[in-house]
């Protein structure tokens, strides 16, 4: 009688276990794959915004060498282009919440600026890679 009821517990206790695990990791998975927050976004735009503009005027100082001196009127209209264009994005996806929308649009939007920094710029792979840290930063504290 006594191994009956030490069966009952013992299985008892195994259901229960198995139960909580599975109860959490529902609850790792889903926080996981939890969408971001959409209202980031804005937020985010006006960040690479101020990095372009820091890039404008550190091209107009004489901070960031040029691989062409020529070309310094050609490149900074091209970040201004490039600031018009975020703009664009941030005002067309207001409404939107959807998070791939945002994403694609601000990754095609990050490589095209990348890009940009890598035709006009000495030292642009420097130069990217610590833009691309300080993004990545930002973005994380936003997420936050």
């Amino acid at each position: 009688m006594i191994g009956f009821y030490l069966l009952i517990a013992a299985l008892s206790f195994l259901a229960l276990y198995f139960a909580v695990k599975k109860l959490t990791l529902n609850i790792d998975e889903n926080k996981l794959l939890e969408p971001i927050k959409a209202e980031i976004y804005p937020k985010f735009c006006d960040i690479i915004d101020e990095e372009i503009r820091a890039l404008k005027e550190g091209v107009e100082s004489g901070k960031f060498e040029l691989l062409e001196s020529e070309k310094k009127e050609e490149f900074l209209e091209s970040l201004g282009d490039l600031s018009r264009e975020l703009t664009f994005i941030q005002t067309m996806n207001l409404s939107k919440k959807n998070d791939s929308i945002w994403q694609g649009e601000l990754f095609d939007f990050l490589k095209e600026l990348e890009n940009s920094i890598l035709r006009y710029l000495k030292n642009a792979e420097n130069l990217s890679d610590t833009l691309r840290e300080r993004l990545m930063n930002a973005f994380e504290s936003l997420k936050a």
